[in-house]
């Protein structure tokens, strides 16, 4: 997960606000069908939302005054943005006391519409987009060019110098166009067919493993956590096996296109689908892996009240949690409704998010249906350092 991204999720948390805090998540998505009217259906739900808010106040006339005040401005704020500011989703938090005044946008829509009013901001709904958004490297290959894109939270971006020049040895700036033909390409006769697809063979090893070599430098440099590889043929899986093998590990899928020549933005949504099922696949091998050490009676942690012991310990290395989890406090033990209670969380999720921030977890939220594993378990399970 972006280091930046969770130190400002950490700052965020770790204040201190006067007063009551708004926190407003909007799935802005101009391709979801309900916002496609006169009246978006983020804006609705924003406007419902703030109203509820205003309606738990419980009657305190100036409690209400200053909800009201919050929800106005918040309105305000996330209806003059323009659409290209508000990306497909956004999150803004808003304090009583002014103290907390942040807005993110994502190119990730998030779940769904998310209101809430608390001591302090709620913060399991962005969380859970930047887990789906990790820093990945999209690797474009043709038979002698590769450009590699930087693709994080639902933005792609196009490196300053990401195509690898073979007969130079080093990154160059991407200029488009079509694939360079090699040396003596169409100029060979029958009689030197063996020997031309001898020297082609010879190129497109040292170019495989020359390649390979550079992108292994450029995503430790880079900190990608994840590698998706496209190319036409069994090219990209030739590539894959070749490169350095603590690098091959990070390649989630290899894609069969050729995508060399697209823009960034068509190449990322080439690839969307490829890396929404890439996320699924991650978060489903990290509940197996949960599982198989639950079952081992090793490092692994399932239930709401055994994971937020482990997080209360600092042992927690990855928390996986379904958003939509509804623990009721009667059947939580003591200890797990003490902890909730002391870190003043309005629901079990935003406490277990929270407290993994705090101890530097690895978090990812995702539902049954997408992890069936997680029903098992009351949906929380973890990975857990000792």
């Amino acid at each position: 997960m972006n280091i930046q991204r969770i130190s400002e999720l950490r700052d965020l948390i770790d204040q201190e606000p006067g007063g009551p805090v708004l926190s407003a998540f909007c799935r802005t998505d101009p391709r979801d069908p309900a916002n496609k009217g006169e009246s978006p259906g983020w804006h609705i739900a924003l406007k419902n939302g703030l109203r509820a808010a205003v309606a738990g106040t419980g009657g305190d006339h100036a409690d209400e005054q200053a909800i009201r005040k919050l929800s106005t401005e918040a309105e305000r704020r996330l209806s003059e943005i323009s659409a290209s500011e508000r990306g497909r989703s956004v999150a803004l938090f808003l304090s009583a006391d002014g103290s907390i005044d942040a807005l993110h946008t994502f190119q990730i829509p998030v779940r769904e519409d998310f209101v809430s009013l608390d001591g302090g901001p709620v913060i399991w709904p962005m969380v859970d987009v930047l887990d789906r958004g990790r820093r990945t490297g999209l690797v474009l290959l043709s038979h002698d060019r590769v450009r590699l894109l930087e693709w994080s939270d639902g933005h792609v971006e196009e490196l300053e110098t990401s195509t690898f020049d073979l007969e130079r040895g080093d990154w160059r700036e991407y200029r488009g166009g079509s694939a360079r033909g090699s040396q003596g390409r169409g100029q060979q006769s029958v009689t030197h067919t063996s020997s031309y697809d001898d020297r082609v063979d010879e190129w497109r090893t040292r170019f495989v493993k020359a390649a390979g070599k550079a992108i292994a430098e450029s995503s430790a440099d880079l900190g990608f956590e994840r590698l998706l590889i496209a190319a036409d043929g069994d090219l990209g899986d030739e590539f894959a096996e070749a490169m350095p093998a603590g690098v091959r590990g990070l390649v989630a899928e290899v894609v069969p296109a050729d995508l060399i020549d697209l823009s960034t933005a068509e190449a990322a949504q080439h690839l969307d689908p490829h890396l929404r099922e890439a996320w699924r696949l991650r978060v489903n091998r990290i509940a197996d892996q949960a599982e198989e050490r639950i079952q081992a009676g090793h490092r692994a942690a399932g239930g709401v009240d055994e994971t937020l012991f482990a997080l209360a310990q600092g042992r927690v290395e990855h928390l996986l949690v379904d958003p939509y989890l509804k623990a009721e406090e009667e059947t939580l033990s003591v200890g797990s409704r003490q902890a909730i209670e002391d870190a003043g969380e309005p629901s079990v999720q935003e406490a277990l998010v929270e407290l993994a921030i705090r101890t530097d977890a690895r978090v990812s939220s995702a539902s049954v249906d997408e992890v069936p594993a997680l029903a098992e378990h009351g949906g929380v399970l973890a990975l857990l350092r000792y």
